[in-house]
């Protein structure tokens, strides 16, 4: 056992039944290098209490529920399974996302696909691939797409950027919003699917250290505070146009590429997490860890994804115990590369990579992921998105396939010796 003890605990009244994390300071290290060991039994735990409290008809969402940890997104994932959880307000003609998927027979985290200001045009569910995620961009809150990331352009550029970032009027936020809801139908007002928040620039999360003062980044500045405040002005401005949402904040938790652990890493966790305490995500549900592919099987580097798959769920869970509401974390994974530092950047991901990593990811107790894709081709080619994921269920099934063998093989009686 671990110890010091691990809870997982939901707030009375939440608005959605995702599950926030919450264990002593300190824990974290064990807690990710025990998960393995400890899943099966807090499975059991946890969907047995589940179980009845459904079977008492009390909603999840007024229960002050304790359990161990180690379960990250479950309880999101149990309540597409709940028809009290949502609403049938979603036409399915408009939003496919609200559908039945395939049984999970695998210990592979359940997938979900969401594409930039848009739903795929198919339905996914044969695969068992929910279409239940909405990307909005940025502008729909008023920023530019134009406006450079920090770092790129001149220190000058930089600062009036990020002014104006600051200094956009609420009002005008608003009406950029209202603009957006108009021109997507798609994405109803009553909608309880998940809508990830993609702002970027001028800052975006993973660069808000830069805005600490102090040597070690790590002292709080007027301009770090209005970055905050301006970010959390945006999130409120999402949910007061799409109240039954899941929301969900692009970006925070990322690891680095290769997973290191150097003084740059520690200090984006730090302004994250103290941005965190600062009220930045009071308005959202979860954050979004982004954990693409970033390097082809032939680069040396790709041998560090698993280092960075753990990074992003180590930096997630730091974030979620700063924050004074239950969060969730809903990973964003890719199905190509984007990495200008790579020799195959936009080019497929590998397959069989995407598969270990998405087993990596359900051994840690991850129960759903998202597929980002900005259209319904992979970039820069001819490859549907839904055949791409369609090839990866294969794998899957495949490795499904040898387990089977493997267990019938090792589970046949033993034959009697001849005397």
């Amino acid at each position: 056992m671990l110890s010091q003890a691990c809870y997982l605990k939901k707030k009375p009244n939440q608005r959605h039944t995702g599950w926030g994390m919450s264990w002593p300071l300190g824990a974290k290290r064990s807690i990710l290098n025990r998960m393995t060991d400890l899943l099966p039994r807090v499975r059991r735990v946890v969907f047995k209490a589940w179980a009845d409290k459904r079977a008492a008809h009390q909603p999840l969402a007024g229960s002050a529920l304790l359990v161990p940890l180690l379960t990250l997104g479950m309880f999101q994932e149990l309540a597409a399974d709940n028809p009290e959880a949502d609403s049938p307000s979603e036409p399915p003609s408009k939003a496919p996302a609200e559908q039945s998927t395939a049984p999970e027979t695998s210990q592979w985290p359940s997938i979900s696909l969401a594409l930039q200001d848009r739903y795929l045009g198919k339905d996914l569910s044969n695969i068992g691939v929910r279409n239940d995620t909405w990307c909005l961009s940025q502008y729909a809150l008023g920023t530019p797409k134009q406006v450079s990331d920090l770092g790129k352009e001149s220190e000058s550029a930089q600062q009036f950027a990020i002014q104006q970032f600051v200094d956009l009027p609420i009002a005008d936020i608003r009406a950029a919003m209202g603009r957006y809801v108009a021109n997507n139908p798609q994405l109803t007002r009553g909608t309880t699917n998940t809508i990830i928040i993609d702002i970027e620039f001028p800052v975006h999360p993973r660069q808000l250290w830069k805005l600490m003062g102090g040597p070690d980044h790590d002292q709080i500045t007027p301009l770090f505070s209005d970055v905050v405040q301006a970010f959390a002005r945006r999130f409120a401005v999402v949910r007061e146009h799409y109240p039954n949402a899941q929301l969900t904040a692009y970006g925070f938790g990322s690891p680095d590429s290769q997973g290191r652990e150097r003084e740059v890493e520690k200090a984006r966790l730090n302004a994250e997490i103290m941005a965190t305490k600062m009220g930045i995500l009071e308005s959202v549900d979860a954050i979004s860890p982004v954990i693409y592919e970033r390097f082809g099987p032939a680069e040396t580097p790709y041998k560090h994804r698993d280092r960075a798959t753990i990074q992003g769920m180590s930096n997630s869970l730091a974030i979620v115990q700063a924050s004074d509401r239950p969060l969730d974390i809903l990973v964003l994974l890719s199905l190509s590369i984007f990495n200008g530092s790579s020799e195959v950047t936009q080019r497929a991901a590998d397959l069989q990579g995407l598969a270990e990593r998405l087993a990596l990811l359900g051994k840690l107790g991850v129960k759903r992921v998202i597929f980002w894709n900005g259209g319904e081709m992979l970039a820069q080619s001819v490859i549907p998105v839904s055949e791409r994921l369609a090839q990866l269920r294969m794998l899957e099934q495949k490795d499904l396939r040898e387990v089977d063998s493997k267990d019938s093989s090792t589970s046949k009686p033993s034959q009697p010796t001849q005397d």
